[in-house]
């Protein structure tokens, strides 16, 4: 096919004409007419929305082909020169204003990760957030693909562990994602395997409108001083703690260790929440400050096990006292063993 500067070319979409012809340094080839054929020129076409294609001939050949038999026609090439100069003027406006953009972007995420640098617990090795996602698929080309419109910070955590029980009482801590915290099995979601999406909550299917809950690690956490550079920048919901109730480190085997939440007594007796070092679900512990006589010991357990509890003996940081599933049960059981002692 022979190319001239000013020659038509014509998509489905957009009508254009050749505005520069090049010759292919490269070797390269395509498929056409059932044989590899050498690609000796490349083409940069300028549209009539000011955009401009730069490829190689067997690509833009069935362009000027349509064009041709559309009996559309060219324009000289001193028009064409000017439709090029209008174009790559667009262009470099709209490339300074994205520059501007991202630049405004980082602005404004500097000035978050400042604001919020001292709310970061000094033991934070990850951070539970909610995404909003929205199906972006196209099931004619095959295409599968989902964007995200608002990320939403939910809670932090001290471990790099995947935990649905931790993800559902993260949930908890937005009005729009609170509903995953009851959510069925089934939105418990498991793909750790090549091309999967990890492990995350999501009550609908993973390429599909709706909010995800899942956690992201700090990489590389113990060679990066500022952990606040590690946050995904989103909205905050992470609930605030005043310094009467902010975690206290656990003495202990050192880095990564959990921090004790806020205890509440009852009936002199301290009930305190934790999560399940092996199988992640959260727990509720209750203490007695002194030592009993084991007859004592063995009627509280019997009434323990009755409210579906058990003794859990201290390990790796957990302290030592009757474990509850359920917060209601160990506040119950705090109130019946109280009032007995």
């Amino acid at each position: 096919m022979q190319f001239r500067i000013g020659q038509p070319a014509m998509t489905h979409e957009r009508t254009g004409y050749l505005a520069r012809v090049e010759d292919e340094i490269a070797k390269i080839y395509s498929l056409g007419g059932g044989k590899m054929e050498r690609q000796t020129h490349r083409l940069t076409i300028v549209w009539d929305n000011l955009t401009t294609s730069t490829v190689h001939e067997g690509i833009a050949a069935p362009w000027i082909e349509r064009a041709a038999n559309a009996n559309a026609a060219g324009v000289e090439p001193d028009v064409v020169a000017q439709f090029l100069a209008q174009a790559q003027e667009a262009q470099r406006r709209q490339q300074e204003e994205a520059q501007r953009e991202r630049e405004a972007y980082a602005a404004k995420g500097e000035a978050w990760r400042d604001e919020h640098r001292d709310q970061i617990p000094a033991d934070a090795r990850a951070v539970i957030v909610a995404e909003l996602e929205h199906d972006d698929s196209d099931s004619m080309t095959d295409y599968f693909n989902t964007k995200t419109s608002r990320t939403v910070l939910l809670a932090f955590s001290s471990h790099g562990r995947d935990l649905f029980p931790e993800m559902r009482k993260a949930a908890r801590n937005f009005e729009e994602t609170a509903h995953l915290a009851d959510a069925p099995a089934d939105a418990e979601h498991r793909e750790k395997w090549s091309m999967g999406a990890g492990y995350y909550l999501k009550a609908t299917g993973r390429y599909s409108d709706g909010w995800k809950v899942r956690k992201v690690p700090f990489y590389n956490v113990d060679k990066v001083n500022d952990r606040a550079a590690l946050l995904p920048y989103g909205e905050w919901k992470i609930p605030a703690k005043s310094e009467a109730t902010k975690a206290a480190p656990r003495s202990g085997s050192g880095t990564g260790e959990k921090i004790e939440t806020a205890a509440e007594t009852v009936a002199g007796l301290t009930i305190s929440e934790h999560t399940h070092t092996k199988k992640g679900f959260q727990m509720w512990i209750v203490q007695d400050g002194e030592r009993v006589a084991r007859d004592v010991f063995m009627a509280r357990l019997q009434k323990a096990k009755d409210r579906r509890g058990w003794y859990s003996r201290a390990w790796a940081g957990t302290p030592g006292g009757f474990a509850f599933k359920d917060q209601a049960q160990a506040q119950a059981f705090a109130a019946e063993v109280g009032t007995d002692a």
